[in-house]
């Protein structure tokens, strides 16, 4: 996967997006054989558990869009985990059934999660709602962003999740994201070590990932906006090519 970081024999599968096109992660040896593990179900039961936390908000973000994260004909799984848990699944199916919006968006999944957090005061929460708003960063900011990836290096439990980023301006950043929202860890890859110097930006709280990126990338709206200009210029050309050949 081309992301800001390279793949580690962490156990885990990276979850990220390159430009706008969904990847999966390299397979290492040691990831082998924990996928051989989860396979047998003789796998850590800690690992078991998110393993399905990631898999069932994975398949509920996937169900909810009119389209998939995946490009069709893409045969390559983004998840590779075990069978999902089906409490968790009935956890997520709840959040999307308690948003306005269909299909699910990060604003959406933020809401319900930022309400969770004043709801259980700091308890922890293993529904699998912070992978849910986690995915759906990644995958709906994927056009505005260089690159953007959960980190495969830090941890990465129910109640505590790092994303990588990197500007359009090519700035790297590492977000931290609690059931509290989104703050700014570092603004290095893979660093959970803020700078001393700047307390106030690392201790400010965003309520979700797009407001995040709206102050610290000025020029991610233009990106965008380049970008469906461009995917619009395409999809004009083919249908032109399309009438075209049914003319003929």
């Amino acid at each position: 996967m081309s992301t800001s970081t390279s793949p580690k024999a962490c156990g885990c599968v990276q979850i990220g997006i390159n430009g706008d096109k969904p990847v999966a992660g390299s397979i290492t040896n040691a990831l082998n054989a924990n996928v051989l593990a989860d396979s047998l179900g003789v796998s850590p039961l800690y690992r078991r558990e998110t393993s399905a936390r990631w898999q069932s908000a994975a398949l509920v973000y996937k169900t909810s869009r009119s389209h998939s994260p995946v490009p069709p004909g893409d045969s390559t799984p983004q998840f590779v985990f075990p069978p999902p848990v089906p409490e968790v699944r009935a956890s997520l199916r709840q959040i999307s059934q308690e948003t306005i919006n269909t299909p699910l968006s990060l604003e959406d999944i933020a809401n319900v999660n930022r309400r969770k957090h004043l709801e259980l005061g700091g308890k922890t929460d293993a529904s699998g709602a912070l992978e849910l708003e986690a995915i759906a960063a990644v995958h709906e900011l994927a056009c505005s962003v260089e690159s953007i990836s959960v980190s495969e290096i830090l941890p990465r439990t129910c109640d505590l999740i790092f994303v990588n980023l990197k500007t359009v301006e090519g700035h790297p950043y590492t977000l931290e994201l609690t059931l509290k929202g989104w703050r700014i860890a570092s603004t290095h890859t893979d660093c959970m070590n803020g700078d001393y110097k700047q307390v106030d930006l690392h201790t400010r709280y965003f309520s979700n990932a797009r407001e995040l990126l709206h102050f610290i990338s000025p020029g991610h709206i233009l990106h965008f906006n380049d970008i469906l200009s461009e995917r619009l210029k395409q999809l004009e050309t083919k249908e032109e090519a399309v009438h075209t050949l049914t003319a003929c």
